[in-house]
């Protein structure tokens, strides 16, 4: 059985999404919204290749996995006897900017869209 570690980042990503859904739809909806995001983490302890390896969507090699708890991702990385979450995102965040720090839109894209 894998360990189960949140980084920093990641908790504050739980947090984040808690108060945000809070406001949103009540401490009740907030509390299942967590709930559900770290029971299907948990899994990862007994099957941590469970999730999708992030460079099969992405033209970059890395050896992140990502998890898909709608609205949100669960981005991690299996390290020995460990897997560590590094970020929970919510799908409209530029996830290539926030992990790697680039852009996921292209310089002819941005041209095109007068960026």
């Amino acid at each position: 059985m894998s360990k189960l570690i949140y980084t920093p980042k990641a908790l504050d990503d739980l947090q984040g999404i808690k108060a945000y859904v809070s406001r949103q739809f009540g401490k009740d909806k907030a509390k299942a919204c967590v709930k559900e995001i770290t029971s299907t983490a948990r899994q990862l302890e007994m099957f941590p290749e469970e999730g999708l390896r992030l460079e099969d969507l992405i033209e970059y090699s890395t050896d992140y996995h990502y998890l898909v708890v709608k609205p949100n991702y669960v981005f991690y990385r299996v390290e020995g006897n460990a897997v560590k979450v590094i970020r929970i995102l919510n799908e409209k965040q530029d996830f290539l900017q926030i992990l790697f720090g680039i852009s996921s839109i292209s310089e002819a894209e941005e041209d095109y869209w007068g960026d």
